[in-house]
């Protein structure tokens, strides 16, 4: 084994962690595990069975990066891509071209505060 066991959780910094959550719950249907208050403004959804994902809140001197700049983002796994594509769709997200790689079906999409996120799908 290397030097990490996992990776224990994705970060994906948003403005307001009440209206990031209220999206991610309501468009993504994610449960949250843990919700931090006063300070500490995260919130952990259960995303399957291993990695969770983690929306923290910027500081008030921090500012999110320019769209087009690369940053880390999560991949979500399903087993209905094109159902999952519709759904997202028919809730206003703004859904990139479903594609095919031979191997892997996947598609992107952004939050409301622009973070990109992408949806997979592989036998």
């Amino acid at each position: 084994m290397g030097l990490f066991e996992r990776i224990d959780t994705v970060i994906v910094r948003v403005k307001n962690i009440r209206k990031a959550r209220k999206w991610y719950e309501e468009v993504l249907e994610l449960t949250p595990l843990y919700v931090g208050e006063d300070d500490h403004r995260i919130v952990i959804f259960k995303v399957g069975e291993e990695t969770p994902l983690t929306l923290y809140e910027l500081h008030s001197d921090e500012v999110m990066p320019a769209r087009r700049f690369a940053t880390a983002y999560p991949i979500f796994f399903t087993s209905d891509i094109e159902g999952t594509y519709e759904k997202l769709k028919s809730r206003g997200v703004e859904v990139e071209e479903l594609q095919d790689d031979g191997t892997v079906r996947f598609f992107g999409f952004r939050d409301p505060d622009g973070n990109r996120l992408e949806v997979c799908c592989w036998e």
